[in-house]
């Protein structure tokens, strides 16, 4: 796994590009992602690159606020400054950059020159290809009896009940005459006899 943080992220870039100029509607912008199948827009403001726009930021600071697309301008829901790795980074350096700032994408570099973007959905999902998968452990929080499903909060407890209930009582000996004490051990309904 740490051979995979090490290796560079150019490795890793979506090459994709779309650059928009600040004045254009969130509407126009939409569409130009639709076009290119990506999800985010450099904006481009007095002749630099100087946000990014999302199709998150569409969504959380257009539509649900009730805002018109079409009258909307990509530059008012722009993030910027912008976030930006270059292109010889690390993987591990664009996953602490990203977590640090909390976003999920970077603007990659060469130099000065943007080449691509990097994001957060990419790195995890190519990382995961080479992770090591470890069974997911659970802790029961209450145990079950093994002889008549009672559930109990604790080992102890449950010792307590095997030793009066099961052991204590004789029914392990085939002394039935408390069984009655357990409560129904048997499912409620019959099972056929023959099949």
């Amino acid at each position: 796994m740490s051979n995979v943080l090490d290796r560079p992220i150019s490795d890793f870039i979506d090459v994709t590009l779309s650059i928009q100029e600040s004045n254009q509607t969130v509407s126009d912008s939409v569409k130009k992602m639709e076009e290119y199948g990506i999800d985010s827009l450099l904006v481009r403001d007095e002749g630099e690159i100087k946000g990014i726009v999302t199709y998150r930021d569409v969504l959380f600071d257009v539509v649900s606020k009730g805002k018109d697309p079409t009258k909307t301008k990509i530059k008012e829901i722009m993030h910027a400054p912008l976030l930006s790795i270059q292109k010889n980074a690390k993987i591990k350096d664009a996953i602490y950059l990203m977590t640090r700032n909390n976003v999920r994408r970077l603007v990659v570099f060469d130099d000065k020159v943007p080449i691509g973007v990097i994001s957060q959905k990419v790195l995890v999902g190519n990382i995961t290809k080479h992770a090591i998968a470890l069974p997911e452990l659970e802790m029961p929080t209450r145990i079950k009896c093994p002889y008549c499903s009672s559930v109990f909060d604790d080992k102890t407890a449950l010792s307590t009940h095997i030793d009066n209930i099961h052991i204590g009582r004789g029914l392990f000996d085939g002394n039935l005459s408390r069984i009655d004490d357990l409560g129904t051990i048997y499912p409620p309904y019959d099972f056929p006899k023959t099949i």
